[in-house]
């Protein structure tokens, strides 16, 4: 749904308004430090809301303006003008200043904003923006948190009368106390229906340790299970829902295949929200695949894959004790939480493809061993570039600190279900 597409009323309240203000530039910004400019009465200099802009380090302000916009109402260049006067007292000094409304945009004051911006330019103090209610919405459609915090009743109405797609939900889970977080699978997206496929391996997982085998077996039929949903639900829209290991991850998504779009969500750990990855670019992470060198053409390669974390080329090497073909997969600045948007996933997983297509044709016979550190967002698009037809033997492995080696388990996501290659344990001794 789109917000934009609609004329969403401002909130009528207007402290309401200065949180919805403050949410929003807090996502914009990435600074939950954000917040008010003290009380209402008080003195605030121009600036009702205040924080540090994540990109440049520097501080940023805004000023709430109420305007009724049903009624064409907006602000004034004398109001511009006055307000901009007061935030030039703003202690410490701003580096860019906002000018927030309720109300409707007007020509007169943006070309009076550029004017002033131009002018405090050259004597080095802030720019100015004004943005009315239209644009505000426009910004919100980027920051859908910020969207479900203010607008949840009215995204459930407007999804109700749009009348989506039915939703296929791929629901996987292979942790302990991971069962609550399903219940709150987007339920705006299944207005006409619900049909979840499960993947519940929690039943396994025991003292903090996984049984593998069982959790894999819960897996066997996965692509017949999806093709019958769709056979029966020819316009539903499928997602995927995990918290489940890296491998069991990959073993979905090389099931799922590319021959269905597949939209897919995060777990925000910090709401407990499912957050869905974001259409267009999102911001560049500096993908890229680098050829490590190793034996060409040899009966082993290792594909690493660095996107949560750096992985350990020394905990590779206590499973992997052959030498072997070796290549990279990562983003410039691995971290948790760096996926946002699908194209940044999709540029991780063609990185992986090309890793794949290039071990297959130095030698198709190659077994290809992978160790990523990656959400499973990503994990699932690995997982999807896995072709059933090309690709001989591909191990996806999975990573404990507890473990000897610490990479103590693998799922061959090409080997057939039930076969006995199709899961490796340790059992304290190296793969190759």
């Amino acid at each position: 749904m789109s917000l934009s597409a609609y004329h969403l009323p401002a909130p009528a309240d207007w402290q309401a308004f200065e949180r919805f203000t403050r949410d929003l530039f807090s996502a914009v910004w990435d600074d939950s430090r954000a917040q008010m400019n003290g009380r209402t009465g008080q003195a605030q200099a121009g600036v009702d809301v205040f924080g540090t802009n994540a990109r440049t380090g520097l501080l940023e302000g805004v000023q709430c303006k109420g305007k009724d916009a049903r009624y064409g109402h907006s602000v004034t260049v004398d109001e511009l003008q006055d307000e901009v006067k007061k935030a030039l007292t703003f202690t410490p000094s701003l580096s860019h200043y906002y000018l927030v409304t309720s109300g409707v945009a007007d020509v007169k004051v943006q070309e009076e904003a550029r004017r002033i911006s131009e002018s405090n330019k050259n004597s080095g103090l802030f720019g100015v923006d004004v943005y009315s209610w239209d644009q505000l919405l426009a910004l919100l459609q980027e920051h859908r948190k910020v969207a479900r915090k203010h607008f949840r009743a009215l995204q459930v109405a407007l999804t109700e009368i749009d009348a989506p797609a039915e939703l296929i939900a791929i629901c996987h889970q292979s942790f302990q106390n991971a069962n609550a977080q399903f219940h709150t699978v987007d339920a705006v997206a299944a207005a006409e229906g619900f049909y979840p496929v499960q993947m519940d391996a929690s039943m396994h997982y025991d003292a903090g340790v996984l049984d593998a085998r069982a959790a894999l077996a819960g897996q066997r039929n996965l692509f017949r299970d999806i093709s019958g949903q769709l056979r029966a639900h020819q316009n539903a829209i499928v997602a995927y829902f995990g918290i489940a290991h890296i491998p069991l991850v990959m073993h979905a998504g090389t099931a799922a295949s590319t021959k269905q779009a597949i939209q897919l969500y995060e777990l925000d750990a910090a709401s407990g929200e499912w957050e869905p990855l974001q259409d267009g670019l999102g911001p560049d992470l500096g993908v890229e695949l680098v050829d490590m060198g190793g034996p060409v053409g040899g009966g082993d390669a290792v594909i690493q894959v660095e996107v949560s974390a750096r992985v350990a080329k020394a905990d590779i090497d206590q499973t992997i004790t052959q030498p072997y073909r070796h290549f990279v997969v990562r983003v410039a600045e691995p971290k948790r939480g760096v996926i946002t948007h699908h194209e940044q996933a999709r540029a991780i997983a063609n990185a992986f493809r090309e890793a794949l297509d290039r071990v297959h044709n130095e030698n198709p016979a190659t077994t290809q061993h992978v160790f990523a550190a990656s959400p499973v967002s990503v994990s699932f698009r690995l997982g999807q570039m896995v072709s059933q037809t090309i690709h001989r033997s591909v191990l996806a492995y999975n990573y404990s600190q507890r473990s000897n080696p610490p990479y103590h388990w693998a799922v061959d996501l090409l080997a057939a279900d039930g076969a006995p290659s199709q899961l490796w344990i340790s059992e304290g001794k190296p793969r190759v």
